[in-house]
């Protein structure tokens, strides 16, 4: 009895857990060369965080999703500029981009010494209510392409961290984009606020070490 009890308990306190976390999301900048416009890519803070992508994600987003093939990996999004249609159009330094920042996020695929990467558009992405979270198929294998990425380029990978922004309680913001069908509100939040979601991101880790600190 007492151990159902406390496997309730813990029941509980997962689920309440999921209630009150706020989902994040993380916007990095690519750009081919200094006089780039960049590119921006995209991933969710877990698993949770890339069914908001997929669920709130609509055309005029120009989304392309990149994942680990056969191994667990995070969603890695590339968003397109106005005049490029596919991946097809996209710099190779901005491809190689999402894929370093794809194969660093797969437990697996960071350890090998090459791994193929998946491309296929947001649009091309099925999502049932059967499928666990992160769980993902494809509407048409035709439009999925793949990639090797070879040995981890931490000087990439360094790169793409000083750019990164951290978007918190994104969910009512994607949805506000997708039923304004705003592709570009997003990006304009992080542009304009930069500066202050960088700030409020150092303040909650400066937080969060404190209470490591504090004694209990």
């Amino acid at each position: 009895m007492d151990t159902l009890f406390i496997e309730l308990c813990k029941c509980i306190t997962f689920l309440l857990n999921s209630l009150v976390s706020l989902s994040m999301v993380y916007f990095y900048e690519s750009k081919s060369s200094e006089l780039d416009e960049g590119h921006y890519i995209i991933t969710g803070k877990d698993r949770f965080e890339n069914d908001l992508l997929i669920k709130y994600g609509f055309r005029e987003l120009g989304l392309v999703w990149f994942h680990a093939d056969k191994y667990s990996s995070g969603h890695v999004y590339l968003k397109l500029l106005p005049h490029e249609k596919s991946v097809d159009d996209v710099q190779g330094e901005v491809l190689q981009d999402c894929l370093q920042l794809c194969k660093s996020m797969s437990i697996q695929g960071n350890k090998l010494d090459q791994c193929s990467i998946i491309a296929t558009p947001w649009h091309n992405l099925r999502k049932s209510k059967s499928m666990k979270p992160g769980e993902v198929s494809f509407k048409s294998t035709k439009s999925c392409k793949k990639f090797t990425c070879h040995g981890r380029n931490q000087k990439i990978l360094n790169r793409l961290q000083k750019t990164r922004v951290e978007l918190i309680d994104a969910e009512p913001l994607m949805q506000q984009a997708k039923k304004d069908k705003d592709g570009e509100a997003l990006v304009q939040i992080v542009e304009v606020h930069r500066e202050k979601l960088i700030e409020e991101e150092k303040m909650r880790k400066h937080e969060k070490k404190m209470k490591k600190k504090s004694p209990t």
